[in-house]
Protein backbone atom coordinates (compact mmCIF):
# COMPACT_ATOMS: atom_id res chain seq x y z
CA UNK A 1 0.00 0.00 0.00
CA UNK A 2 2.82 2.31 0.84
CA UNK A 3 4.35 1.65 -2.56
CA UNK A 4 1.06 2.49 -4.24
CA UNK A 5 0.87 5.74 -2.28
CA UNK A 6 4.34 6.76 -3.37
CA UNK A 7 3.47 5.82 -6.90
CA UNK A 8 0.29 7.88 -6.64
CA UNK A 9 2.26 10.82 -5.35
CA UNK A 10 4.51 10.62 -8.41
CA UNK A 11 1.42 10.50 -10.60
CA UNK A 12 0.12 13.64 -8.96
CA UNK A 13 3.45 15.36 -9.60
CA UNK A 14 2.94 14.79 -13.34
CA UNK A 15 -0.67 15.94 -13.27
CA UNK A 16 -2.24 18.30 -15.86
CA UNK A 17 -1.84 21.09 -13.31
CA UNK A 18 1.87 21.20 -13.86
CA UNK A 19 1.45 20.75 -17.60
CA UNK A 20 -0.77 23.82 -17.56
CA UNK A 21 1.92 25.78 -15.77
CA UNK A 22 4.44 24.67 -18.35
CA UNK A 23 2.09 25.71 -21.14
CA UNK A 24 1.55 29.08 -19.50
CA UNK A 25 5.29 29.54 -19.19
CA UNK A 26 5.61 28.77 -22.90
CA UNK A 27 2.95 31.35 -23.74
CA UNK A 28 4.64 33.92 -21.57
CA UNK A 29 7.95 33.16 -23.28
CA UNK A 30 6.32 33.58 -26.69
CA UNK A 31 4.82 36.88 -25.60
CA UNK A 32 8.21 38.12 -24.50
CA UNK A 33 9.70 37.02 -27.84
CA UNK A 34 6.98 38.75 -29.85
CA UNK A 35 7.34 41.90 -27.78
CA UNK A 36 11.06 41.89 -28.37
CA UNK A 37 10.57 41.55 -32.14
CA UNK A 38 8.09 44.39 -32.20
CA UNK A 39 10.34 46.74 -30.31
CA UNK A 40 13.48 45.90 -32.32
CA UNK A 41 14.40 48.81 -34.60
CA UNK A 42 15.90 48.28 -38.04
CA UNK A 43 19.24 49.84 -38.64
CA UNK A 44 19.37 51.87 -41.85
CA UNK A 45 22.58 51.57 -43.81
CA UNK A 46 24.14 54.88 -44.68
CA UNK A 47 26.94 55.58 -47.12
CA UNK A 48 29.33 58.42 -46.65
CA UNK A 49 31.34 59.77 -49.56
CA UNK A 50 34.77 60.78 -48.39
CA UNK A 51 36.40 63.39 -50.58
CA UNK A 52 40.15 63.27 -50.14
CA UNK A 53 42.56 65.95 -51.29
CA UNK A 54 43.74 63.65 -54.10
CA UNK A 55 40.17 63.06 -55.30
CA UNK A 56 39.35 66.76 -55.22
CA UNK A 57 42.53 67.46 -57.19
CA UNK A 58 41.75 64.78 -59.78
CA UNK A 59 38.29 66.27 -60.36
CA UNK A 60 39.90 69.52 -61.51
CA UNK A 61 42.12 67.83 -64.10
CA UNK A 62 41.42 67.04 -67.74
CA UNK A 63 42.72 64.13 -69.78
CA UNK A 64 44.03 65.51 -73.09
CA UNK A 65 42.78 64.25 -76.44
CA UNK A 66 45.27 62.15 -78.41
CA UNK A 67 44.51 62.88 -82.04
CA UNK A 68 46.16 62.74 -85.45
CA UNK A 69 45.19 62.56 -89.10
CA UNK A 70 44.59 59.23 -90.82
CA UNK A 71 43.74 57.27 -87.66
CA UNK A 72 42.46 53.72 -87.94
CA UNK A 73 40.28 54.20 -84.89
CA UNK A 74 39.27 57.14 -82.74
CA UNK A 75 38.07 55.71 -79.42
CA UNK A 76 35.31 57.81 -77.90
CA UNK A 77 34.74 57.50 -74.15
CA UNK A 78 32.01 59.10 -72.08
CA UNK A 79 34.33 61.13 -69.79
CA UNK A 80 37.42 60.60 -67.59
CA UNK A 81 37.04 58.90 -64.23
CA UNK A 82 38.96 59.69 -61.05
CA UNK A 83 41.96 57.48 -61.83
CA UNK A 84 42.22 58.74 -65.41
CA UNK A 85 42.03 62.33 -64.18
CA UNK A 86 44.62 61.68 -61.50
CA UNK A 87 47.06 59.91 -63.83
CA UNK A 88 46.36 62.02 -66.90
CA UNK A 89 45.80 58.97 -69.13
CA UNK A 90 42.83 57.34 -70.82
CA UNK A 91 41.18 54.24 -69.26
CA UNK A 92 43.66 54.32 -66.36
CA UNK A 93 41.47 52.64 -63.71
CA UNK A 94 43.00 49.45 -62.28
CA UNK A 95 39.88 47.36 -63.03
CA UNK A 96 39.29 48.76 -66.52
CA UNK A 97 39.59 46.09 -69.22
CA UNK A 98 40.44 48.45 -72.08
CA UNK A 99 44.20 47.96 -72.29
CA UNK A 100 44.28 44.17 -71.75
CA UNK A 101 41.61 43.79 -74.46
CA UNK A 102 43.43 46.14 -76.83
CA UNK A 103 46.64 44.12 -76.32
CA UNK A 104 44.89 40.99 -77.61
CA UNK A 105 42.98 42.61 -80.47
CA UNK A 106 45.55 42.80 -83.26
CA UNK A 107 45.24 46.59 -83.32
CA UNK A 108 48.66 46.96 -81.66
CA UNK A 109 50.34 44.07 -83.43
CA UNK A 110 50.99 40.59 -82.07
CA UNK A 111 52.22 39.95 -78.52
CA UNK A 112 52.42 43.67 -77.70
CA UNK A 113 51.20 44.36 -74.19
CA UNK A 114 50.17 47.99 -73.76
CA UNK A 115 48.96 49.93 -70.72
CA UNK A 116 47.43 53.33 -70.03
CA UNK A 117 50.96 54.81 -69.87
CA UNK A 118 51.33 54.00 -73.58
CA UNK A 119 48.31 56.01 -74.70
CA UNK A 120 50.42 59.00 -75.76
CA UNK A 121 52.27 56.81 -78.31
CA UNK A 122 49.15 55.23 -79.82
CA UNK A 123 48.44 57.76 -82.62
CA UNK A 124 51.96 57.65 -84.11
CA UNK A 125 52.68 53.95 -83.57
CA UNK A 126 49.34 52.30 -84.24
CA UNK A 127 47.07 55.03 -85.69
CA UNK A 128 44.79 54.88 -82.65
CA UNK A 129 43.38 58.05 -81.08
CA UNK A 130 41.44 58.94 -77.94
CA UNK A 131 38.81 61.49 -76.99
CA UNK A 132 35.73 61.79 -74.76
CA UNK A 133 32.25 63.07 -75.40
CA UNK A 134 32.54 65.12 -72.20
CA UNK A 135 35.90 66.44 -71.03
CA UNK A 136 35.01 66.95 -67.35
CA UNK A 137 36.38 64.41 -64.86
CA UNK A 138 33.84 62.91 -62.44
CA UNK A 139 33.66 60.13 -59.86
CA UNK A 140 30.91 58.39 -61.83
CA UNK A 141 29.50 58.82 -65.33
CA UNK A 142 26.10 59.34 -63.70
CA UNK A 143 27.43 62.62 -62.26
CA UNK A 144 27.13 64.11 -65.76
CA UNK A 145 23.87 65.69 -66.88
CA UNK A 146 22.31 64.70 -70.19
CA UNK A 147 22.56 68.30 -71.37
CA UNK A 148 26.27 68.37 -70.57
CA UNK A 149 26.85 65.24 -72.63
CA UNK A 150 24.76 66.48 -75.55
CA UNK A 151 26.82 69.67 -75.64
CA UNK A 152 29.81 67.52 -76.56
CA UNK A 153 28.19 66.17 -79.75
CA UNK A 154 29.02 69.09 -82.12
CA UNK A 155 32.55 69.20 -80.65
CA UNK A 156 33.02 65.51 -81.44
CA UNK A 157 31.65 65.98 -84.96
CA UNK A 158 34.22 68.71 -85.58
CA UNK A 159 37.01 66.34 -84.54
CA UNK A 160 35.70 63.60 -86.83
CA UNK A 161 35.50 65.97 -89.81
CA UNK A 162 38.92 67.47 -89.10
CA UNK A 163 40.97 64.33 -88.42
CA UNK A 164 38.95 61.89 -90.57
CA UNK A 165 39.49 58.60 -88.70
CA UNK A 166 38.43 55.43 -90.50
CA UNK A 167 36.31 54.31 -87.53
CA UNK A 168 34.84 56.16 -84.54
CA UNK A 169 34.51 53.52 -81.82
CA UNK A 170 32.13 54.36 -78.98
CA UNK A 171 33.23 52.57 -75.80
CA UNK A 172 29.81 51.97 -74.30
CA UNK A 173 26.34 51.58 -75.80
CA UNK A 174 24.86 54.38 -73.68
CA UNK A 175 27.26 57.00 -74.98
CA UNK A 176 26.46 56.09 -78.59
CA UNK A 177 22.73 56.36 -77.90
CA UNK A 178 23.25 59.87 -76.54
CA UNK A 179 25.35 60.79 -79.57
CA UNK A 180 23.02 59.30 -82.19
CA UNK A 181 19.77 60.09 -80.34
CA UNK A 182 18.47 56.60 -81.06
CA UNK A 183 18.50 53.14 -79.49
CA UNK A 184 21.44 50.90 -80.31
CA UNK A 185 19.72 47.58 -81.04
CA UNK A 186 22.87 45.69 -82.01
CA UNK A 187 26.40 46.52 -80.95
CA UNK A 188 29.31 46.29 -83.35
CA UNK A 189 29.42 48.03 -86.73
CA UNK A 190 26.52 50.47 -87.18
CA UNK A 191 25.50 49.88 -90.77
CA UNK A 192 24.22 52.90 -92.65
CA UNK A 193 25.67 55.40 -90.17
CA UNK A 194 28.73 57.48 -91.11
CA UNK A 195 30.15 61.00 -91.43
CA UNK A 196 31.48 61.87 -94.92
CA UNK A 197 34.90 63.54 -94.98
CA UNK A 198 34.89 67.16 -96.16
CA UNK A 199 37.55 66.18 -98.73
CA UNK A 200 35.01 63.91 -100.43
CA UNK A 201 37.35 60.92 -100.57
CA UNK A 202 36.07 58.83 -97.67
CA UNK A 203 33.96 58.58 -94.54
CA UNK A 204 34.12 57.79 -90.83
CA UNK A 205 31.98 54.81 -89.89
CA UNK A 206 30.67 54.03 -86.40
CA UNK A 207 31.39 51.03 -84.20
CA UNK A 208 29.89 50.37 -80.75
CA UNK A 209 31.38 48.09 -78.11
CA UNK A 210 30.47 47.46 -74.47
CA UNK A 211 31.92 49.66 -71.78
CA UNK A 212 35.28 48.36 -70.58
CA UNK A 213 34.69 49.58 -67.03
CA UNK A 214 35.22 46.93 -64.36
CA UNK A 215 31.92 47.82 -62.68
CA UNK A 216 29.96 46.78 -65.80
CA UNK A 217 29.42 43.04 -65.29
CA UNK A 218 27.16 42.28 -68.26
CA UNK A 219 30.21 41.45 -70.41
CA UNK A 220 33.25 39.55 -69.22
CA UNK A 221 36.76 40.05 -70.55
CA UNK A 222 36.64 37.26 -73.22
CA UNK A 223 33.46 38.77 -74.69
CA UNK A 224 35.01 42.25 -74.71
CA UNK A 225 38.12 40.92 -76.47
CA UNK A 226 35.89 39.59 -79.25
CA UNK A 227 34.56 43.10 -79.89
CA UNK A 228 38.12 44.47 -80.07
CA UNK A 229 39.14 41.70 -82.48
CA UNK A 230 36.08 42.37 -84.64
CA UNK A 231 36.97 46.07 -84.64
CA UNK A 232 40.42 45.14 -85.92
CA UNK A 233 38.83 43.30 -88.87
CA UNK A 234 36.67 46.34 -89.63
CA UNK A 235 39.74 48.60 -89.71
CA UNK A 236 41.46 46.20 -92.11
CA UNK A 237 38.52 46.50 -94.50
CA UNK A 238 38.47 50.29 -94.21
CA UNK A 239 42.19 50.55 -94.95
CA UNK A 240 41.59 48.61 -98.16
CA UNK A 241 38.87 51.07 -99.17
CA UNK A 242 40.87 54.13 -98.15
CA UNK A 243 44.61 53.32 -98.08
CA UNK A 244 46.69 55.03 -95.36
CA UNK A 245 48.09 58.43 -96.28
CA UNK A 246 51.74 58.81 -97.10
CA UNK A 247 53.70 60.80 -94.55
CA UNK A 248 54.11 63.84 -96.78
CA UNK A 249 50.38 63.91 -97.55
CA UNK A 250 49.59 63.67 -93.84
CA UNK A 251 51.96 66.55 -93.14
CA UNK A 252 50.26 68.66 -95.81
CA UNK A 253 46.90 67.93 -94.21
CA UNK A 254 48.21 69.11 -90.85
CA UNK A 255 49.64 72.30 -92.31
CA UNK A 256 46.49 73.13 -94.24
CA UNK A 257 44.45 72.65 -91.09
CA UNK A 258 46.72 74.97 -89.14
CA UNK A 259 46.40 77.63 -91.84
CA UNK A 260 42.61 77.38 -92.10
Amino acid sequence: MNRVTRSSSRTVTKSPYFKKETAVEGIEEKKRTVTKKKTTKRKTATTTTVVTADTADALTKLVPDLLDFDLKVLFVGINPGIMSGSRGHHYAGPTNHFWPCLSESGLVGIDNKVTYADDIHMPARYRLGFTNLTARTTRRASDLTLKEQQEGIPVLNEKLEKYRPRVACFVGKGIYEIYSNQKCKVMGLQHGRSIPWPTGDGETIFYVMPSTSGIVSAYQRPQRIQFFQDLYQVTQQQDKLYPPLKQEVKQEAKESTLLS
